[in-house]
């Protein structure tokens, strides 16, 4: 009899370890923070794209799960690994911490059909969050086993005459945390025009930071994610299936994570909306910038 008690006793603690555990995985999921709906294959109607829209304004960043198929995906990463092993014509982005990942460019007439393909999934959300538009990225980001966590950065500078820009990533694999999955400060899109003066009123200062190394900079102290802290934002792990869309700001505290795992790859655009192009983007792009108008009423690839 005791030791039936002392089994049940075990067996208690055991699942609520494995049910915090869960718990907290999910709290560091973006899933919690928007209220997306699983889309299948087909297109988010119009509410939950005004819905989505919305939520991507108040948190700077969104996933919304299973917009393409997991066959289309290997198409794409098929293309994308292809144009890797052409190492006499491939093109890398300029990227932060380089080590171990790689931003592959794609020519903008090869990979068109990719975007129509997504952009006319979520044509209302991109008219929403962003005027005018047109496509100013077309990339692939890579991590591989043993690459290290970035520098928490913005992927733009502040210029109160610029455009707004937005990326769109897709997920070519089911990305779990040990992959090193996009982090993301949520909400801090909102302080990115007051960024140096919240980092100088709190004494952030650069020169009080060893950060000399852009291999290992990422796992040391930082100004930026000091400030995240002291402002109480929250930080999210866009883990996600494949076919999920990654969705964020350029003006979003992020950075990609630690890959422990296995090659972590994304397909990603960007959109650039009226006004100037902000400084600190990479801008992969080979070919012309097409307005997202030009693609609006193409038919839909298959």
């Amino acid at each position: 009899m005791i030791r039936f008690i002392i089994l049940v006793v075990i067996a208690v603690i055991l699942c609520k370890l494995l049910f915090s555990n869960k718990m907290e995985y999910y709290k560091n999921s973006l899933y919690s923070w928007n209220d997306c709906n699983i889309f299948g294959n087909s297109s988010p109607d119009t509410s939950y794209q005004i819905k989505l829209a919305k939520t991507f304004n108040e948190y700077g960043c969104i996933i919304i799960p299973n917009l393409i198929s997991p066959k289309y995906c290997d198409e794409i990463l098929e293309h994308i690994l292809r144009n890797m092993k052409d190492t006499k014509n491939i093109k890398y982005g300029d990227i932060n911490s380089n080590y171990k990942r790689k931003d592959a460019i794609i020519h903008i007439d090869d990979a068109l059909q990719y975007i129509k393909k997504i952009y006319n999934k979520i044509q209302l959300f991109c008219q929403i969050v962003l005027k005018n538009c047109k496509i100013v990225e077309c990339s692939s980001l890579i991590s591989f086993p043993g690459s290290y966590p970035q520098i928490w950065h913005q992927d733009t500078e502040y210029d109160e005459k610029d455009g707004d820009l937005v990326s769109f990533g897709l997920a070519l694999d089911d990305l779990t945390p040990d992959m090193g999955p996009l982090e993301v400060y949520l909400k801090s899109h909102k302080i990115y025009d007051r960024f140096d003066e919240l980092c100088e009123e709190h004494g952030l200062l650069d020169d009080n930071y060893d950060l000399n190394d852009e291999i290992t900079n990422g796992i040391k102290k930082q100004p930026t994610e000091d400030l995240c802290k002291i402002l109480n934002f929250k930080k999210g792990i866009c883990s996600c299936k494949k076919g999920s869309l990654i969705i964020w700001s350029s003006k979003i505290i992020h950075r990609g994570g630690k890959n422990k795992k296995k090659m972590r790859p994304i397909f990603y655009f960007s959109l650039l909306g009226k006004g100037r192009k902000p400084n600190g983007s990479t801008y992969s792009l080979l070919g012309k910038e097409y307005k997202c108008s030009d693609i609006l009423h193409t038919p839909r690839s298959s």
